[in-house]
């Protein structure tokens, strides 16, 4: 397992392992969008847990665009703070290992689209519409809208560089806006849908002028590389009108983004409102929802695959696995089999950092990890996440989450 505590470079910039903590949202931001104790808590416990790339969580672009109202967002007013979780998370990292230990760290960017929860009445849009994502019709944002954006996405690049962070992650994932542009067939005399050039136009467009006006932060993305949901509805998907996979266009879309200068590539898949499973293999689904349609085996093997695939198609740009947190404490041994093959260059892990973060110091200790203090894939921090509260590991991580947890389970069966 020797393989993940190697050292890699990522764009001329070194990278002391290959263990990754993935983007998860705490929502637990101020009102305003600065990062707030438990936010500063958990970056400090991933920095001093080793993870020698940490992912950090979506952050908005725009005060309209948050996915709830605790949602990171970063501003002229906000960044001083997000300068200083900067600051922690190294600082953490350099008094337990030393100060050739220097973590590499991305801040996710994003504008949450169709689920922007921040939005005034009447104000959430969507790429085009679609029938397994939508209970209403929602207005369709113009191509003039669209185009506004990529100016918003460098502002916040560029505030994200003077905050400190390596790179910045321009997020096309999860059925977010820039995601669902990607999947836009149906969206008609468009410049941002219907053929594929046109529906990778703005991802593009943001990664070419982040590269060109903010030269000090490196470019990243994390993209599906399927969605799980029935053509012409879904990217990555076969044209038959199933929900087969289909990965011509991800890797041409991943050829397109090397060649604009993007340094790092995180692949997932799957919509966690339409298909949980597909992104999450869990156990226990969230309380009310059904069980999952496969063995939880099915989709750690697909996510695997998919950063595989990709990986293999643009060879010369990292790419970040997904999808290990369920193999419990066999993650490692199955994560270097990976990295050892060329089927990536990183090993990710989401909720298995909110219950582990000490999981890459444990490895460098030991050469193994603690079964006790392992993810068990109960979707509980999903839960806390879906009922308002702040999201964390309700079972590795208590008292705090588990309080936390009881507390929303009891506010939500006292609702009306």
């Amino acid at each position: 397992m020797g393989v993940l505590l190697e050292g890699t470079d990522v764009g001329g910039r070194h990278v002391p392992n290959r263990i990754a903590a993935q983007p998860m949202e705490g929502c637990d931001g101020t009102p305003e969008g600065a990062p707030a104790d438990l936010t500063v808590r958990r970056y400090e416990r991933f920095g001093a847990g080793g993870s020698g790339l940490i992912w950090f969580e979506a952050t908005s672009v725009a005060a309209d665009a948050r996915a709830n109202s605790r949602q990171l967002f970063i501003t002229p007013q906000t960044a001083p703070a997000f300068r200083s979780l900067a600051e922690v998370t190294r600082s953490a990292a350099r008094r337990r290992f030393g100060p050739a230990h220097e973590p590499y760290l991305v801040l996710q960017l994003t504008h949450s689209g169709r689920f922007s929860r921040t939005a005034p009445a009447g104000g959430r849009r969507v790429a085009c519409l679609n029938p397994h994502l939508d209970r209403e019709a929602l207005p369709v944002w113009t191509d003039e809208q669209l185009e506004r954006l990529c100016g918003t996405f460098v502002e916040a690049a560029r505030l994200a560089a003077r905050a400190g962070f390596d790179a910045v992650d321009i997020k096309a994932c999860h059925g977010y806006l820039l995601h669902e542009l990607l999947g836009a067939h149906t969206r008609t005399n468009s410049r941002y849908g219907g053929p594929f050039e046109h529906r990778v136009r703005l991802l593009l467009d943001i990664v070419k002028a982040v590269r060109a006006e903010v030269p000090d932060v490196a470019v990243a993305v994390r993209f599906n590389a399927t969605d799980g949901v029935p053509f012409p509805y879904g990217f990555g998907t076969q044209a038959d009108g199933s929900a087969g996979i289909d990965l011509d266009e991800p890797k041409r879309l991943a050829h397109l983004l090397s060649r604009a200068g993007c340094t790092l590539l995180n692949v997932t898949a799957g919509i966690p409102t339409h298909g949980p499973h597909i992104n999450r293999p869990f156990d226990r689904p969230v309380a009310g929802t059904a069980p999952p349609p496969e063995h939880p085996l099915v989709g750690v093997s697909r996510l695997l695959e998919l950063a595989a695939a990709i990986q293999g198609a643009v060879p010369e740009v990292p790419v970040v696995a997904t999808g290990l947190s369920w193999l419990r404490q066999f993650w490692p041994p199955v994560a270097a089999g990976v990295l050892r093959a060329g089927g990536a260059r990183f090993a990710g892990l989401g909720r298995g950092m909110f219950a582990y973060p000490d999981a890459p110091a444990d490895l460098m200790a030991r050469g193994a990890l603690e079964p006790v203090k392992c993810c068990i894939a109960c979707s509980r921090c999903t839960e806390l996440m879906r009922m308002g509260s702040t999201a964390g590991c309700a079972v590795r991580d208590h008292p705090l989450y588990s309080s936390l947890h009881r507390s929303a389970m009891a506010a939500a069966r006292s609702a009306p």
